[in-house]
């Protein structure tokens, strides 16, 4: 009797055994299968590019990871088009065909008013150069269309002296196809702008 309770004990305990390493197995081989389709998605989404014999890596992401980052260089880029004059009319006409891809007819309407009011042909005549830098751009990108506030310093030096003005704009943005003309595929729409005076001076420093 002794030795079938002996028997029977070894026999729980090799089933006992039995059982956890089924399990071990199971878990390892779960968690296998988890870092394998880990790995595989992450390798996915990697891209190799050659050139010249050199191969670069570049990483596939989610749109929106990135968009208020993409929101923020195209205002800046916008900005800096649409604002920065100088006494060539040719290169003011070369920013300003870049800046209407990168918008809508709210900003063509607002170069028009300006060349109603002669602004671009007394800039070029009075010799003017007109430059900007972006103080900040406040981007809410929790919803859609994208709702973005732009506060930015508009510098202008003439023969006479130096100015300064606080250029504050707003504008929504909404998604468009990528092109090279406008890299961010955004669009600005229902842009507003508005400026104040805030320094004039013939020993102005920026």
């Amino acid at each position: 009797m002794e030795k079938l309770f002996d028997i029977d004990k070894k026999f729980k305990h090799s089933r006992l055994l039995t059982i956890i390493a089924l399990l071990s197995f199971a878990a390892i081989a779960i968690t296998s299968i988890i870092f394998t389709n880990q790995n595989v998605n992450d390798f996915s989404r990697r891209i190799y590019v050659v050139n010249k014999n050199r191969q670069f890596e570049a990483m596939v992401s989610d749109i929106n990871q990135n968009r208020p980052a993409e929101i923020r260089y195209h205002l800046a880029r916008f900005h800096e088009l649409f604002f920065t004059i100088s006494p060539d009319p040719k290169a003011v006409d070369l920013n300003m065909e870049k800046a209407f891809y990168l918008s809508d007819e709210s900003v063509k309407r607002l170069y028009d008013d300006l060349i109603e009011r002669n602004f671009f042909k007394n800039m070029v005549q009075g010799n003017v150069n007109q430059t900007v830098k972006i103080d900040t751009i406040i981007v809410d990108a929790s919803s859609y269309p994208y709702r973005a506030e732009t506060i930015f310093k508009i510098f202008q030096t003439r023969a006479t002296g130096k100015t300064t003005k606080l250029g504050t704009s707003t504008c929504l943005l909404e998604d468009v196809v990528r092109t090279t003309n406008s890299p961010n595929g955004l669009i600005i729409r229902d842009f507003k702008f508005s400026s104040v005076n805030t320094k004039s001076s013939l020993e102005y420093e920026n």
